[in-house]
């Protein structure tokens, strides 16, 4: 004979009332069966424990926060080089203006920085590859600073400005 048994429990710390209707046969031996007291804390599924984990991990740099200052002097050199390109037609005006040649022959030494950036990548891939590229990017400083410093000395030279200007610093940024 199948019969159905509802029991009725009360927690000691709370005055809700847990009822729970179950159909199941009941013999002499089964008195009640227990609720669990959803109000004793449980432990943190493993998922909240690898969250934790992860947040710990983050909070340290594994570097010691070197890689910021890598990631400033990228970006110092990128707005360098974006600076002057973009300005190279402020600068173009200037030389227009002092008689040194006429805007078309200016504008091929600003247009060439950019053009020998890509010309010389397959080189300075095998570069990277030959030397490393730490050692790469710090000759590309080189060459960039050496380019921009020296275009100062021969603003009166087109030929100088194409050397200078335009294929040094443009292998130096590549």
């Amino acid at each position: 004979m199948t019969t159905t048994q509802t029991i009725c429990r009360t927690s000691p710390t709370s005055s809700s009332v847990a009822l729970s209707h179950h159909a199941a046969p009941i013999d002499q031996a089964t008195t009640a069966t227990e609720l669990p007291d959803w109000n004793v804390s449980t432990s943190a599924p493993a998922v909240d424990t690898i969250v934790e984990a992860s947040r710990i991990a983050d909070e340290s740099a594994p570097d010691g926060g070197y890689g910021w200052v890598v990631v400033a002097a990228c970006s110092v050199m990128t707005f360098w080089f974006v600076g002057t390109t973009y300005s190279w037609g402020v600068i173009q005006d200037a030389l227009v203006e002092s008689g040194l040649s006429k805007a078309s022959t200016l504008a091929f030494v600003g247009s060439l920085a950019v053009a020998c950036n890509a010309a010389f990548a397959i080189v300075n891939a095998r570069l990277v590859r030959a030397i490393g590229a730490r050692k790469v990017a710090f000759l590309g400083i080189v060459l960039m600073g050496v380019g921009e410093i020296s275009s100062g000395w021969v603003l009166n030279s087109v030929a100088g400005l194409f050397i200078t200007e335009g294929c040094i610093m443009g292998y130096g940024v590549r």
